[in-house]
């Protein structure tokens, strides 16, 4: 199973409370905790702001500036059509729900490997959040993906397909 982002944090999760079930787990832009980097976010529910841009306009400074001009906007695009109140309990449970700074290190990757891959043009979960993440987990593979930003599916599917293949093949072979 892959991750990224909130998915990238649930993918922690699954690999300490039920790494049996997986034959493996890949985290992207995964972290025990990233500290915010945009302050208060109750302005992104008012009437005279349109959340959906602003959550848009956020994240397109999380997108290497290599990505093609399409899946930019297509990446995007997708965090300007979420509801009121979706960005911010998004961002709520990335930063508060899912600070598991005190679990990771109970992580058994004898049980589940477990890897992560971290885009370089990352400034929310910075490429150091993920190597200090895997620091605590005896076995965890760590790569820090060059031209890539917070979305490597999204933003330049080519790019990140270099990286995650040698995964799936590692995993295919074990």
């Amino acid at each position: 199973m892959l991750g990224c982002s909130i998915g990238g944090k649930i993918v922690l999760n699954l690999a300490l409370e039920h790494p049996g079930e997986f034959r493996a787990l890949i985290g992207a832009e995964s972290a025990d905790y990233q500290p915010p980097w945009y302050d208060d976010t109750t302005w992104l529910h008012r009437p005279d702001i349109h959340g959906g841009e602003i959550a848009g306009a956020m994240m397109s400074g999380l997108i290497a500036p290599q990505s093609p001009e399409e899946t930019r906007w297509d990446t995007l695009w997708g965090y300007m059509q979420g509801g009121p109140g979706v960005f911010k309990g998004d961002l709520y449970f990335y930063r508060v729900d899912g600070d598991m700074r005190d679990r990771v290190a109970r992580i058994d990757t004898t049980r589940c490997p477990l890897y992560l891959l971290t885009g370089e043009y990352d400034f929310s979960c910075q490429p150091d959040d993920t190597l200090r993440t895997a620091a605590k987990i005896p076995g965890a593979r760590v790569t820090i993906m060059k031209e890539i930003g917070h979305f490597p599916m999204s933003e330049n599917p080519a790019q990140f397909r270099r990286y995650l293949l040698p995964v799936l093949d590692e995993i295919r072979s074990a």
